[in-house]
């Protein structure tokens, strides 16, 4: 039976087949050891329609599952991004109260009261110091010199 045979029937049809096929090399190994056999190169045949058989199962049921592969990986890439947006909806809500919480803090930060002397002073030191004020100093030239 040639492949494009066997690639026409179903996965049941050749497993069908095969059971046929694997009575038929019993009877023939079955008369060989009898010395009955008349066409030996038969059962050489027969094993190879056997392996062929199996060999285009396994192709088919090998495209199968990497059809089956691709479309998990598809659905799997498709919830992982789902579940990204769904996770960033919640962090902008969260980043914009964090954001409302900072600005009240920052604003209270000036009221809020030193609770010791040294942070006090310190502040107040820092508070009522001068700035210096900042003063390029000159370049000297020769002609200044003289």
């Amino acid at each position: 039976m040639k492949a494009s045979e066997i690639r026409s029937l179903t996965a049941a049809e050749i497993n069908a087949k095969i059971v046929e096929l694997k009575e038929e090399l019993f009877n023939l190994k079955f008369q060989q050891a009898l010395g009955s056999l008349e066409q030996p190169a038969r059962i050489t045949e027969i094993k190879r329609t056997i392996a062929r058989m199996k060999t285009i199962l396994t192709e088919g049921s090998f495209a199968t599952e990497k059809k089956e592969v691709k479309k998990a990986k598809k659905t799997a890439k498709a919830v992982e991004k789902a579940e990204e947006v769904v996770e960033e909806a919640p962090k902008a809500k969260k980043t914009t109260k964090k954001a409302e919480k900072a600005e009240e803090v920052v604003e209270e930060a000036p009221k809020a009261k030193r609770t010791t002397k040294k942070a006090a002073a310190a502040t107040e030191a820092t508070e009522e110091a001068p700035k210096p004020k900042r003063t390029r100093a000159k370049k000297t030239t020769s002609s200044d010199a003289e």
